[in-house]
């Protein structure tokens, strides 16, 4: 098997998407800007360069992991650090609640602790503790001490000059270059580090220093093993080796007396180092007892690299026998390797798992990516949000390396990795369902260890339906033996806590639980595995969701009682929307793989299916959250539009499900919510492009410079927030927008008997060469341009699981396409085109001319999310909200199109009548206007050397409100209606190439510091379908007569 090698460009099924979809030569590698000022990207080589130095934040930290080994580490090199307190804050969040700082520890290293700082039902604590990660001393210090100055992430700002630090993605290695001028005086050093977390061999890592000076200068490097990092953790033992250039240190999870972790590091120097120099040190590091340190002095002669190395070993009695033996021989066997053996291993393994086709490639035929902005930051998040999740897994040739080692890669992933304590280091639904998914069905060999994490806690959760005692369902005899109830949080021992109750709660975790268990058959198409391991959880609980529910006689149906769906804002309520899906579709669902797996069915499951009712309010054609809610909710994430997502519902309410709850979503909900908008919108919407404004929306405004990491809250500020110190970096977040492109525009859909896609690609993007994906087991790539879609089995022997569903081996694999009639054949000789729904071309406003054109511009400063692009997106159910409505902002729209040479044209309409939609807040006053030259290239439209060039086309000062706000209706459910203006021009006016809506005020908010207003919907309609054609090369001086002349009505 070699599922992960790397797809030649040689490949037929290659020659014929390149046949159909490219134009133009191949170009030389180019390197981006950013949105972010000073970070760069290299799109050919997947290097995120980083030239501003912000100390002190944990935004500009790294982390880097192989999922068994993780660490965090400072802006200026691999060290230790304390946040620096921003607005007096430097707290993490719930439940730890505890300093910012940077955190390494080991997969599984979990404690045992009776409380928490916070929890969501205290009252459980009577019947056991909680378990969260523990840390083990930060290990990647290397301190450089000269002229009595201390380079360590406590160095001055000012001593650091030409700074740059660089991620490789390619080769999961981070590296720092810059000049340090110790103590702000003498001749700078020139300093350089890299260091990497070996993939192949979890227990190593290595961290490389390189002095260059330019006078001759003594230093002292010391080799540090921070303790404070060890938080939680209990101090066993630490050593200064005599016999080698070690030092170690082991520590406990507190109160965990059975697993010790060991890390040992051992130095190795070139020419300049005199190791005979080598002491213990002491006042390098905190207090923390677990600290240990060695220095060794170091002649630096001008002109000359002086390099020295440090190598890590790392291992727990969680996963070894005999964690010292294991970590000291990682350690040293590290150092005789050296630093360039061991990278090189490192980066095979790496680029077998992160391959060049794993990702989904927004390039132009020629390689090169398009102009847009937006559509360069979704091809860097198309590298950054896999590589950053995959770093926290361990792949099979790992678990192989290490001996077979079974006891690897059955932790899951955390909600930020291994490099971070977030959230306690627990296992959340998070990993099931937005980590999991946009990797499953391209990594399923390394996700595979989120399944093998419920595998491992099957028996406690098996155990946890006996505490049904402890919670409302108590009834005497309700449950008996062969369910399983997974808790909400879940550390070392997954079982019912105060943090992660079992009952009462959040249900769905469970059903979620079994969606993933479902992908990975329909991914792999291991059935015997399916069937030996996966379907007897799959089984236990459905069993326990029959008894869960409860009969309600008088209406003959099944209800839910007491529960919370995933929008955690509404807790402990009857008849939840999206549980009631799922638990309805999860009874179905075992049944039906019972009986393809020749087990039994169970009778009463189809029953109770049957008889379950989702809450749906008939008037408005909305599912509820739960039966009693009411208008005035604000929903935390998503929640009922799961339901589209996730389950194959046959759902009615579709359309607006979508637009009712995108109106009430709250700003300080976490960042993972909008990709599901952006799938739903992307199946469902009958027009626009709304798809691509929410998935830019789940994006960018939680992505932070300069890694393009994702923070879990819109505003880091927990001031401003709700009060929330966010998660980072949240996985969840980058896992969410990761499902994107994949069940979004291609329209993926997991079913174990057929490949479903449904494909519609936005105006804004040309072109995805989505990432490679499985199906049974069988390798298969998708590419879509504009209007159509060509599916492409994989060559068999480079792309094809191990043990993957043989049937498909030689005979076609059926391929539907959502509600489209018909099921096709794909084979490895033909490739299957398949022509795109193109909703984006289909008019939400018959005639507008605006809707999803890609060009568009903006100066005005706007609120996270709510992009310019909102306001043509054909969407009411989007808006375009500028920061400040103390000023004019203004949104240009260029109507050109560019031809494959290069030349451009623009497509002038008679323009009879303007629509907005103002959505909840319409500005006092504003205009429009129609011009020939872009609004960039002046102050303001309406500066008096602009005038000549415009025709202003209406405008107005009284801006009405159709929908004022009435208290007394906050609490009805109604379908969205927002502000409308509608004008009908006197004559018909000609549309120029651009066309510029400016508005000014907010008459929702007329405080000073107001936010701007918001535009749901601007449409410029045509009077009828005549066009005048016109030439963008022609004289500019005879297209402004033409505009201005027939503009005015002549």
């Amino acid at each position: 098997m070699a599922a992960n090698t790397r797809r030649s460009s040689n490949s037929p099924t290659l020659r014929q998407i390149l046949v159909l979809l490219a134009s133009g030569p191949l170009v030389a590698a180019v390197t981006y800007g950013t949105r972010f000022p000073g970070v760069e990207w290299d799109d050919d080589n997947w290097h995120l360069i980083n030239q501003r130095f912000n100390p002190g934040h944990y935004q500009s930290r790294m982390s880097l992991a192989n999922g068994y080994l993780g660490i965090n580490v400072a802006a200026a090199g691999p060290f230790f650090e304390v946040d620096t307190p921003v607005a007096g804050d430097n707290i993490n969040g719930w439940p730890l609640f505890d300093t910012r700082q940077t955190f390494a520890t080991i997969a599984g290293f979990y404690d045992w602790q009776p409380t928490t700082n916070g929890s969501n039902y205290p009252w459980l604590y009577q019947y056991g503790g909680e378990s969260v990660i523990s840390g083990i001393p930060h290990w990647s210090g290397l301190y450089v001490e000269a002229n009595g100055a201390m380079l360590n992430a406590s160095v001055n700002p000012d001593d650091i000059q030409d700074f740059s630090s660089t991620l490789d993605m390619g080769a999961a290695q981070m590296s720092w270059s810059y000049s340090w001028k110790p103590g702000g005086r003498g001749e700078a050093i020139k300093v350089e580090y890299n260091m990497f977390v070996h993939k192949l061999h979890v227990n190593q890592a290595a961290v490389q220093l390189k002095l260059t000076a330019s006078r001759d200068v003594n230093v002292t490097v010391y080799d540090v093993l921070e303790g404070n990092c060890a938080v939680r953790s209990e101090f066993v033992d630490k050593k200064y080796e005599t016999g080698s250039p070690s030092i170690w240190s082991a520590v406990r999870p507190g109160n965990i007396s059975n697993v010790t972790a060991y890390v040992f590091s051992t130095l190795k120097a070139g020419t300049g180092v005199d190791l005979s120099t080598r002491e213990q040190a002491e006042g390098v590091y905190g207090g923390n007892q677990s600290s240990i340190a060695q220095s060794v002095k170091v002649n630096l002669e001008a002109g000359n690299t002086v390099q020295i190395e440090k190598y890590i070993g790392g291992a727990s009695s969680d996963a070894f026998p005999d964690p010292q033996a294991i970590a000291s021989a990682a350690s040293i066997s590290g150092a005789s390797t050296g630093f360039a053996g061991l990278l090189h291993s490192h980066i095979q393994e790496w680029e077998s798992i992160l391959t060049e086709d794993s990702v989904d490639n927004f390039a132009l035929p020629n390689g090169t990516l398009p102009s847009d902005r937006n559509i360069q930051e979704l091809q860097i998040t198309a590298v950054t949000n896999p590589f950053y999740i995959l770093q926290n897994t361990v792949g099979p040739n790992a678990i192989a390396a290490a001996g077979n080692n079974t006891r690897l890669g059955v932790d899951s992933v955390p909600v930020c990795g291994f490099g971070s304590d977030c959230y306690a280091g627990l296992i959340f639904w998070d990993a099931e369902v937005w980590m999991a998914p946009g990797l499953q069905v391209s990594h399923p060999l390394s996700t595979q260890q989120i399944i093998k994490y419920r595998e491992e806690k099957f028996s406690q959760a098996q155990e946890n339906v006996k505490m049904a005692y402890s919670s409302s369902q108590n009834g005497t005899g309700k449950f008996s033996d062969g369910g399983a109830a997974y808790p909400w949080t879940s550390g070392r021992f997954g079982n019912c806590t105060a943090t992660g109750p079992c009952f009462d709660y959040e249900y769905h975790l469970n059903g979620d639980i079994g969606i993933s268990l479902y992908n990975q058959l329909a991914v792999t198409g291991d059935g015997d595995y399916f069937k030996d391991q996966l379907l007897p959880i799959h089984n236990a609980i459905a069993y326990f969701y029959g008894e869960l529910l409860t009969y309600n006689a008088t209406s003959d149906e099944y209800v839910l009682l007491n529960a919370t769906d995933p929008d955690e804002y509404a807790n402990n309520v009857d008849n939840v929307g999206f549980t009631t899906a799922l638990i309805q579709r999860h009874l179905n669902d075992t049944n039906l793989l019972n009986s393809w797996f020749g087990v039994s069915q169970n009778a009463s499951w189809e029953e109770k299916s049957s008889k379950l009712r989702l809450p749906v309010n008939e008037e408005t054609g909305i599912i509820l959250e739960y039966a009693t809610m009411n208008g005035s909710i604000s929903v935390k994430q998503a929640d009922v539009i799961l339901i589209d997502d996730l389950l194959h519902y046959n759902n009615p309410y579709s359309l607006s499900d979508l637009d009712y709850y995108a109106a009430k979503q709250s700003l300080n909900g976490p960042g993972m919510t909008y990709g599901v908008f952006s799938i739903v919108a992307n199946e469902v919407s009958p027009s626009g492009c709304s798809s691509y404004t929410y998935d830019l929306y789940g994006s960018q405004p939680y992505a932070r410079e300069p890694w393009f990491q994702f923070s879990e809250q819109l505003f880091d500020n927990f001031e401003a927030n709700g009060g929330t110190h966010p998660a980072f970096p949240f996985l969840t977040g980058m896992g969410g927008a990761n499902r994107v492109a994949i069940f979004g525009y291609l329209g993926l859909r997991l079913f174990i008997d057929r490949l479903d896609v449904d494909p519609s690609l936005p105006p804004q993007i040309p072109r995805i060469n989505y990432r490679t994906f499985y199906w049974q087991g069988h390798g298969i790539n998708a590419t879509s341009n504009q209007t159509h879609t060509i599916l492409a089995r994989l060559p068999a022997e480079n792309y094809t699981l191990p043990n993957a569903n043989s049937t498909y081996t030689t005979r076609p694999i059926p391929v539907t396409l959502g509600t489209r009639p018909g099921t096709f054949s794909l084979d490895f000789s033909n490739p299957l085109i398949i022509e795109n729904r193109r909703i984006g071309d289909i008019q939400t406003v018959q005639g507008n001319i605006l809707q999803c054109t890609p060009n568009l511009y903006s100066a005005a400063p706007y609120l996270p999310g709510q992009f310019p692009l909102s306001a043509i997106d054909g969407a009411a159910s989007t808006s375009w909200q500028p920061a400040y409505a103390n000023e004019t902002s203004y949104l240009s729209v260029d109507l050109s199109s560019s031809s494959s040479s290069g030349s451009s044209s623009t497509t002038y309409h008679p323009i009879r009548a303007i629509q907005f939609d103002w959505g909840t807040s319409p500005p006092l006053s504003y205009q429009v206007i129609f011009s020939n030259i872009s609004i960039s290239s002046f102050a303001s439209p309406f500066s008096a050397d602009m005038l000549p060039y415009i025709v202003n086309v209406t405008s107005s000062s009284n801006v009405s409100i159709s929908q004022p706000y009435d208290a007394q209706a906050v609490e009805q459910i109604k379908t969205y209606k927002g502000n409308q203006t509608n004008v009908t021009l006197e004559n018909v006016v000609w549309s120029g190439r651009y066309v510029t809506l400016g508005i000014w005020g907010n008459s929702a908010d007329r405080h000073v510091n107001a936010s701007g207003a918001t535009v749901a919907e601007w449409s410029v309609i045509r009077a009828d379908e005549a066009v005048a054609q016109g030439g963008d090369g022609g004289k500019r001086e005879r297209e402004r007569d033409v505009l201005r002349g027939v503009g005015r009505g002549g």
